[in-house]
């Protein structure tokens, strides 16, 4: 066994592939969760499984859960698996750094890497850019850059993630197409936000790890399908070849931002450039794409960790994923708008596909994750 490591929110789809993609390389894993059943729970890749409370509802109870966790015994690295997870064990790092490795970069770096203003800001230094952008601090401002970048707009928090009552609270991204409904949006963000101008657009994602000023990983997908299908989740991806200056750029725009680990970089391919619109400084669903198709990157973070420096490796192309919920409802969501073609896309099979639940060495994840949807809606159910 090549070591002991602490994954987070092991309800997850980006947990689940990282301990796969751990348990594969060697290593013995530790899954945290907060929800039970949780997937990766149920998974051969998972040695040990814990219970702590959830970082969004108490930032101090789940970090004093995984001090406990991590003084009962030795575990080599933690790899938290959520944004939420990133910044409480970021900000909170001097109770647990004496019993782990973290990784992380200093407190003010992770706060930069999660700012999108500044990540906009680097992006444009690099020569990767972003799609036309407003930093805005109230209604009157928002109206003024919809005025000028035309509706539908983007309208997105500055950070993903802001401390509330002692947890974290979400503050997702809205897709607006008027002004009443631009105000609605707008009181409902902290000062400041976003406004953005809305881009149709292939989606790009460049993933991989940062460290030592070198790209040690390198995955780059196009992602024909999302759930829902404007500014959702990977439904579907495929790697591919990067373009030419893409990981130059990449690794000059994190060197700038100061990042050091697990990445994933969200980009549009418009008409005559690439542009920024996010950058995910952890873990994320498709990860076990970039296992399966060459690069590890769990492995790879937690070997240069451990002080093994791996050598650089990049993903094959022609690998695919799939997010099993997210095909079906957007097969269901196509057929709806009576797109035939585009609901029959989702159905056609394909070679060498990773799915994020489902594997048949290891089937107890896709069960349990069955198990949180049918609980989920009769949750909701009886709330209605």
């Amino acid at each position: 066994m090549k070591g002991s490591v602490v994954v987070t929110d092991a309800e997850e789809r980006a947990a689940l592939g990282a301990c796969r993609g751990l348990t594969r390389a060697g290593y013995r894993v530790c899954a945290v969760s907060r929800l039970s059943p949780a997937a990766t729970h149920w998974s051969r890749a998972c040695a040990e499984r814990v219970r702590l409370p959830d970082p969004r509802e108490s930032v101090h109870a789940f970090v004093d859960g995984l001090g406990e966790l991590l003084q009962r015994s030795r575990y080599d690295a933690l790899i938290p698996g959520s944004d939420a997870s990133v910044l409480a064990v970021s900000e909170n790092r001097d109770e647990l750094e004496p019993f782990t490795r973290l990784g992380l970069p200093s407190r003010e770096v992770v706060r930069r890497v999660v700012d999108k203003v500044v990540l906009l800001d680097a992006a444009a230094a690099v020569g990767l850019g972003s799609p036309a952008s407003w930093p805005c601090a109230d209604v009157e401002e928002a109206e003024a850059a919809a005025a000028e970048l035309g509706f539908p707009v983007v309208v997105k928090p500055i950070q993903s993630f802001a401390p509330v009552n002692g947890g974290l609270q979400q503050r997702g991204v809205s897709i607006v197409d008027d002004s009443e409904a631009l105000a609605e949006a707008a009181r409902d963000f902290a000062s400041p936000f976003i406004v953005q101008r809305f881009e149709r657009a292939q989606f790009l994602s460049c993933t991989g790890v940062f460290a030592d000023g070198r790209l040690l990983a390198l995955t780059t997908s196009r992602v024909p399908r999302l759930w829902p299908p404007i500014a959702g989740m990977h439904a579907y991806s495929e790697t591919v070849t990067p373009p030419d200056g893409l990981p130059e750029r990449v690794r000059e725009l994190l060197g700038s931002l100061g990042w050091q680990g697990i990445f994933q970089l969200q980009l549009l391919e418009l008409a005559d450039r690439l542009a920024v619109i996010d950058l995910n400084p952890r873990v994320f669903a498709s990860i076990l794409l970039d296992a399966d198709a060459g690069a590890n990157l769990a492995a790879v973070w937690v070997d240069w960790l451990l002080g093994r420096d791996p050598a650089p490796v990049t993903a094959r192309p022609a690998m695919r994923y799939r997010w099993e919920e997210g095909e079906l409802c957007h097969f269901a969501w196509q057929l709806r708008h009576r797109r035939l073609r585009a609901a029959a896309r989702v159905l056609r099979p394909h070679r060498r596909v990773t799915h994020a639940w489902f594997r048949a060495s290891d089937p107890g994840p896709l069960f349990a994750r069955g198990l949180n949807l049918v609980v989920g809606r009769r949750a909701y159910r009886r709330a209605a």
